[in-house]
């Protein structure tokens, strides 16, 4: 048998009269052996322990941000109802033919327009907190990409150059192309602030397969298939204090007046609508780098109302059963119901409606309801009506986030549906198409 290598200690003793001396060797392979185990485990569990402490960093992150959303979702509701007496009073005062012309060109103006910007941010943060309505749909993300990158040219500064890298030819997805767009401007906008002497801004889109059997190409993603999409630029990049809180909602490094914090805040919300993940790599004066994943799976769109023109349909006298718990909101649709030609039936809450509905059905030709109302909201109520009349139409106001029933009956089609604050052009469409 082939000797085996070991590794030995020698000791040497002599006595003080040199009367004899002594060698002693030790084996001790085993020792130093067990010495370098001993360190890989050191080594091994140091690394298990950053991990640790890394995932608990995430976790505490996501449930700190998580409870932001939930926070920001609950007075979203109360915003969006407010807005919408703001927004519908204005334009129906701009409609008056005894408004001063000035008025109506400049102050009115202002006020819809402000109120749009509120309503925008209201967007945000319920895209933040996960709670905004999708309208997905399928489309060729390429092409897409290619388009947006023509349109942030024409916003971004030219001594900034913008690229689009990709393997890819042509690749159907179903998403909100809306929510996409929304996503590349937000990181684009960040892109541009980080580089205000010039530099690269590269957009970069692949497939990625995570399989069961090996290990993933970051540890949070689970098995299949993953759109990757990557947005990097060459500018001043994050300081490591400022890295764990650039999701945070209202964390901004501008001056004031430059941002409201929310930007990449939205991108986060909008990305883990999806189940996805967003990574970011980067280091002061070398860039950033902004790499978000999303399943790459068929998934049903939902449906949502047809795309809008400029036309602003007016009614034919027909009887519309309003309903509604806030009476600003109340007070706003009716009057703009109205100012389209409508005869308007109002009802506070859900059973109201009901006992209105049982006495003039034959008269009502649809019912336009607030989705949240106190014990009997509006899914509640659609479902009490469409018992009695199956061929029941009804539209849905909703300025809140959606809970399961309300977001499976919106997204079946059964029932098209608005948004809060809506404009007086989108609520005179869809009631057309409805009625």
């Amino acid at each position: 048998a082939q000797a085996k290598p070991i590794i030995t200690e020698t000791t040497w003793r002599t006595k003080l009269d040199d009367s004899y001396a002594a060698i002693l060797i030790r084996d001790i392979t085993e020792k130093i052996q067990a010495q370098k185990a001993l360190l890989a485990n050191k080594q091994h569990l140091e690394e298990a322990l950053k991990q640790l402490q890394n995932t608990q960093e995430q976790l505490i992150q996501q449930e700190r941000l998580a409870a932001v959303g939930q926070l920001a979702a609950g007075i979203a509701h109360d915003f969006n109802n407010i807005l919408t007496g703001i927004i519908g009073f204005a334009e129906l005062l701009k409609m008056r033919p005894d408004t001063p012309v000035e008025v109506r060109q400049k102050d009115l103006n202002s006020i819809v327009e402000q109120g749009q910007r509120a309503a925008g941010l209201i967007r945000q943060i319920l895209d933040f907190g996960r709670k905004s309505i999708r309208q997905p749909r399928k489309f060729e993300l390429v092409q897409f990409l290619k388009d947006t990158l023509y349109f942030l040219g024409r916003t971004i500064p030219e001594n900034i150059h913008i690229s689009l890298q990709t393997d890819i030819d042509r690749l159907i997805v179903v998403l909100d192309p809306s929510q996409i767009q929304q996503i590349l401007t937000n990181l684009a906008v960040n892109a541009r602030d980080a580089m205000p002497d010039g530099g690269n801004l590269i957009l970069r889109l692949s497939l990625t397969t995570a399989a069961n059997n090996a290990p993933p190409p970051v540890p949070e993603l689970s098995s299949g298939e993953w759109i990757t999409l990557s947005v990097s630029d060459t500018g001043v990049g994050i300081s490591t204090e400022v890295l764990p809180h650039i999701f945070e909602p209202f964390f901004t490094t501008k001056e004031v007046g430059q941002g409201s914090g929310l930007g990449l805040a939205q991108v986060y919300g909008i990305v883990k609508q999806y189940n996805g993940h967003i990574f970011v790599n980067s280091r002061a004066e070398q860039g950033s780098t902004f790499t978000l994943y999303l399943p790459a799976l068929e998934q049903s769109p939902s449906a949502s109302i047809p795309e809008e023109d400029n036309n602003i349909p007016l009614g034919q006298g027909q009887t519309i059963l309003l309903v509604e718990d806030e009476k600003s909101v109340l007070e706003a649709a009716q009057a703009m119901l109205q100012a389209l030609n409508y005869h308007v039936l109002s009802a506070s809450n859900g059973q109201e409606a009901l006992q209105i509905y049982q006495r003039r059905q034959q008269a009502i030709a649809l019912i336009l309801s607030d989705m949240m109302m106190p014990d009997m909201d509006g899914v509640a109520l659609f479902q009490a009506l469409r018992a009695r009349n199956p061929h029941l139409k009804m539209v849905m106001m909703t300025g809140y986030p959606l809970y399961q029933q309300a977001q499976e009956i919106l997204s079946q089609g059964a029932v098209p549906w608005i948004n809060k604050p809506m404009t007086f052009k989108e609520l005179a469409q869809v009631i057309a198409q409805t009625i």
